[in-house]
């Protein structure tokens, strides 16, 4: 009986913090979101676009949410393949995007990069009238 309520008590606090579902994240998501370098829009369509008003020159790419994580595709100009980022959603919420970058790959990564371990906050950026 004691190892059951062991196992209830150390279960229950990890349920309670679980994300929401992917598509649930994925409506969370769509926006636009202020870091402190860049303003990034997540489209309904799965396209992201950095730093509006978009000109042409802007980094864009597509973006997915696959088991609580943000994957994000994009390709530098005169490359022939995809870079890829993958971000652990740590918290979504209608205003804060909290996440930690746990892979990235493709053309134009340094040779031997150590990605950081901090997480990036977000805040969403809200229409002003």
């Amino acid at each position: 009986m004691r190892t059951a309520f062991v196992i209830v008590a150390l279960i229950v606090p990890s349920i309670a913090l679980a994300l929401p579902d992917d598509a649930t994240l994925s409506r969370l998501l769509v926006g636009t979101w202020h870091g402190h370098r860049h303003d990034t829009q997540y489209r309904a369509d799965g396209t992201w676009i950095m730093d509006l008003p978009d000109e042409g020159e802007n980094s864009r790419g597509k973006w997915r949410i696959e088991h609580g994580k943000l994957i994000t595709t994009w390709r530098f100009s005169g490359e022939s393949s995809d870079s890829t980022a993958v971000e652990e959603i740590v918290e979504l919420t209608e205003n804060i995007f909290k996440s930690r970058i746990i892979s990235q790959e493709g053309p134009g990564k340094p040779e031997g990069q150590i990605l950081p371990s901090e997480i990036f906050t977000v805040t969403r950026l809200t229409e002003r009238k």
